[in-house]
């Protein structure tokens, strides 16, 4: 029988690094079954903690820019440029994937980051954290299997 150090390991893993979590997992001696169940309830709640904390982060920062640009307005500075080449890109971005196509993202990029792109651009859709938590179960599956053929 596996330690709780090990599961705690994996869990932390998926929440982390989604995509390296399944090799851990067969490597610290699991099974499919305990691997998907792993991934799927690190990697939701990964999610789930990400995408409430990043949109309080943001949040922060968003009452940081308008402070710091009543500041430089008072000092007299013209206001900073706000929608420079990089801003069109994420828009552009956002625009052609949307929400899939953030939802395919946890293996690639990771989970936190993942859940803080979303906090920050689909924060109005209501669909937006049961989309992810889905498609973070999906990819559980998914991974599960492909590595389970790899080892």
């Amino acid at each position: 029988m596996p330690s709780i150090i090990a599961i705690l390991t994996v869990l932390a893993m998926s929440v982390l690094k989604f995509m390296f979590a399944a090799p851990l997992s067969y490597g610290l001696g699991f099974g499919f079954p305990a691997t998907v169940l792993m991934l799927a309830a690190g990697g939701c709640a990964g999610t789930t903690v990400f995408y409430a904390a990043g949109g309080r982060v943001l949040e922060w920062f968003r009452q940081r820019y308008l402070r710091r640009s009543i500041e430089r307005t008072a000092k007299g500075l013209p206001p900073r440029r706000v929608f420079t080449r990089t801003n069109r890109m994420i828009v552009r971005l956002k625009r052609d994937a949307g929400l899939p196509g953030l939802a395919i993202m946890p293996p690639i990029l990771s989970i936190p980051i993942t859940a803080v792109i979303a906090a920050k651009y689909f924060h109005h859709d209501r669909r937006t954290l049961p989309v992810l938590l889905a498609a973070v179960s999906g990819w559980s599956v998914v991974l599960s299997t492909v590595w389970s053929f790899m080892r």
